[in-house]
């Protein structure tokens, strides 16, 4: 395990994220590594994602939607 793993949290499948251009999606599978891709569904369309762009920017942009309702 890496050292960036080691404080890594684990992100639960069905996390909500945002996405500017696809809107509001969750992850199909869970998130146990930064380096990982994982599936996000957007309106009824999969994509494969890099975790990276989940944790650092999707996940972020919903916890902030939240804040503005």
């Amino acid at each position: 395990m890496t050292e960036n793993n080691a404080e890594f949290v684990i992100i639960p499948p069905t996390t909500k994220v945002l996405c500017e251009e696809r809107g509001e999606g969750w992850t199909l599978t869970g998130i146990t590594g930064i380096e990982e891709h994982t599936s996000v569904m957007f309106k009824g369309v999969r994509y494969t994602i890099p975790a990276k762009v989940i944790i650092e920017e999707l996940l972020p942009n919903y916890l902030e939607s939240q804040k503005n309702t």
